[in-house]
């Protein structure tokens, strides 16, 4: 008997291309099940998992005045993040305040005005192209007079589950400011003793990558302050000379809305276009288009370049099909949290794979105070070939290769001081 056996032919004879395609298949699947796995598990837990996620972000947001309070006033860390986050919530009420307050003092104007809307709106399906009978809508009034009568108690079950809804939502706006406080006095503490589970080489690069990760959520979530704050602001002053009502509730809701990246823009520019369309007039819609479109385009081609650079980078249609996804998994709090986390998934791992995107941390930057611009490399990006097809592989590599090359905005500086010395 020889020493080595002959293998046997399988029972079916396949081609290769057909069981290449069954494997391929099978790692779908495979895939699928994990993906689908993750998602269950991520639904149970996501009344904790959410407000995790945003008191991070939070605290990524905060730092800058933590930093302030610790290392320049030399509070002690915790006092410092408890005047830091007691300072938030005193903001946020002062703007809620000022907003109910707003709507408090105009809602009897505005209800005349809905009024004169109405009935203006009745008139012209009475006198105008459509030309319908006055008695029909009489009787479609009233036909919405009794569903409202009769569905009473399915709006106060609805009104209960509202306010049920109301106080998840401050259990996990109190969690996530609990956690947010955390981050802010112990978040040193807090990653080292998680990355005592690893060991050199492994410990210092994942702490690397947490590092690259932290500079893409702060950078995001400060730019994308200011850039909202920049439209709500903006448009508002269009709004507020147009002498439309309910300007600063819109102010905070377009400020929140813009967080939202993509539809949120759109969505508070149509909103302020219907209530100056509504209460002032087809012109004054279209002054207000004008307004929205200049406004957005200034925070689009000069504030976010000037801000973010090269932070969040990431395509457009990435951008766009993460938001569907997150809105489609978890609704509105799915578009606000995916950018920031794909941004910081990015960054991670490009460092993983040897295209550091900060290059200036390891050149003395720090992740809490750095800026972006200067950690990131002092290197325009390559615009594309006008001509379609000439970006190859080939192009990319070598576009990869010159970003690798070129110096850290922080170790440029560096230099340009060194040659005037």
């Amino acid at each position: 008997m020889s020493a080595t056996t002959s293998r046997k032919p399988p029972t079916i004879p396949l081609p290769r291309p057909f069981r290449v395609a069954g494997a391929v298949a099978l790692l779908i699947v495979l895939f699928y099940g994990a993906g689908w796995v993750l998602i269950q598990m991520g639904a149970m837990v996501s009344r904790v998992l959410i407000p995790i996620v945003v008191g991070v972000l939070l605290a990524a947001l905060l730092m800058p005045i933590q930093l302030l309070l610790n290392h320049t006033l030399r509070l002690q860390r915790h006092l410092a993040a408890a005047i830091t986050v007691t300072g938030l919530i005193a903001l946020v009420g002062a703007v809620v305040y000022f907003a109910g307050r707003s709507i408090a003092q105009g809602v009897d104007n505005v209800r005349d005005s809905i009024l004169q809307v109405l009935n203006r709106a009745q008139d012209w399906l009475v006198n105008g192209p459509l030309a319908i009978d006055r008695s029909q809508l009489n009787d479609l009034f009233g036909q919405v007079e009794s569903w409202l009568a009769n569905n009473a108690s399915s709006l106060s079950s609805g009104a209960l589950n509202a306010t049920s809804g109301i106080s998840n939502i401050l259990v996990g706006v109190f969690l996530a400011l609990i956690v947010a406080l955390f981050l802010l006095a112990e978040g040193d503490r807090i990653s080292s003793f998680m990355l005592m589970i690893f060991h050199d080489p492994m410990r210092t690069r994942v702490r690397e990558t947490i590092r690259r990760a932290w500079v893409t959520l702060g950078s995001w979530a400060r730019t994308q302050l200011v850039v909202s704050a920049a439209d709500a602001i903006g448009i508002g002053i269009g709004a507020f000379a147009l002498q439309l009502p309910f300007v600063i509730p819109m102010i905070v809701v377009t400020f929140l809305l813009c967080f939202i990246p993509l539809f949120g823009a759109f969505v508070s520019g149509a909103m302020f276009t219907l209530v100056a369309l509504l209460f002032q007039g087809p012109f004054a819609a279209l002054i207000m288009v004008l307004i929205v479109i200049a406004v957005q385009q200034l925070e689009s081609n000069v504030l976010q370049p000037l801000l973010m650079g090269k932070a969040v980078n990431l395509h457009p249609l990435v951008v766009l099909l993460g938001v569907t996804t997150g809105t489609y998994l978890l609704g509105l709090t799915g578009a606000l949290l995916t950018v920031p986390i794909l941004a910081a998934a990015n960054a991670g791992y490009k460092y993983w794979v040897g295209r550091d995107p900060f290059p200036g941390l390891d050149d003395g930057g720090s992740a809490l105070s750095g800026s972006p611009t200067k950690l990131a490399p002092a290197r325009k990006s390559p615009k594309l070939p006008k001509e379609i097809g000439a970006v190859t592989p080939e192009w990319i590599e070598r576009d990869r290769e010159a970003e690798s090359a070129a110096p850290s905005g922080l170790e440029r500086e560096e230099r340009e001081h060194a040659h005037e010395d």
